[in-house]
């Protein structure tokens, strides 16, 4: 300031050289440009140039910041230089608003959650497709058979395995969501990948069905001879369902849906 009074020149090594400072004829330090001629208000045009490190300037952007319900850093700073261009106003409407008790009653800083731990069954080391979830699309696909008069529209779902071990995926096609449909796919699955020690799902009603027809199954089989009846325990597979509205016990087929 002391440099515009006596030379009318700014110093090379001046922050505010940019902003084209001047002194009006009240003795106040504006912000110089090109906008004389607008019609404008006149602090709009020549805006008063303030310092950052200063008592008085921490008092202003605090009274703008109440005075406009404790609004955020940048609408805060638009409001100030509709008057006033301070020096690193961006750090300093930060400032106060990070320092303002009301504004951090109101937005709490949340805490993270830590998570749990990973399923024993996706972390030890087995052979692919020992441990899998099953999952069945709700919405159905349609699926178009030409017969010899006229074309067939039937719906199809898609079942789809996920190894836990591999993450590896298996698709295949549901004729409905039947039990009976259920246990003709699963057949299948083992027949291509093998045998799976646990397999866990939903709690659909087509799983549930298939499960019990399952069991009543290796019951009927184990009754006669005791010898297959402790095959069929050490090679039977482990069917576990997941909690009953809890679709976060899933995310392993939810994410293999993208697969398709």
């Amino acid at each position: 300031m002391n440099g515009i009074q006596n030379s009318a020149m700014v110093p090379s090594n001046s922050r505010v050289k940019t902003l084209n400072p001047f002194i009006d004829s009240e003795g106040i330090l504006r912000v110089g440009g090109r906008l004389r001629n607008s019609d404008i208000n006149y602090n709009q045009k020549f805006p008063i140039l303030l310092p950052s490190k200063h008592k008085l300037t921490y008092l202003i952007v605090e009274y703008f910041h109440k005075n406009f319900l404790h609004s955020g850093p940048q609408s805060l700073l638009y409001q100030i230089r509709q008057n006033i261009w301070i020096l690193n106003g961006r750090n300093i409407c930060r400032k106060v608003v990070h320092n303002c008790v009301i504004c951090c009653k109101a937005n709490p800083t949340c805490t993270d959650q830590i998570m749990a731990d990973l399923p024993k069954d996706s972390v030890i080391k087995k052979t692919i497709h020992s441990m899998c979830q099953v999952w069945t699309s709700v919405a159905p696909f349609t699926l178009s058979i030409k017969g010899r008069e006229k074309v067939y529209i039937n719906k199809i779902y898609v079942c789809i395995f996920i190894c836990f071990v591999s993450k590896a995926v298996h698709l295949d096609i549901v004729t409905d969501l039947t039990s009976n449909a259920f246990i003709a796919t699963l057949k299948r699955f083992i027949f291509r990948r093998g045998k799976c020690a646990k397999l866990y799902s939903d709690n659909a009603t087509n799983f549930v069905g298939a499960n019990i027809e399952l069991k009543k199954m290796f019951n009927l089989v184990c009754k006669p001879d005791e010898a297959l009846a402790s095959y069929m325990v050490s090679e039977g597979i482990d069917w576990k369902f997941l909690p009953p509205r809890a679709p976060n016990f899933g995310g392993l087929w939810e994410a293999g849906v993208k697969s398709f």
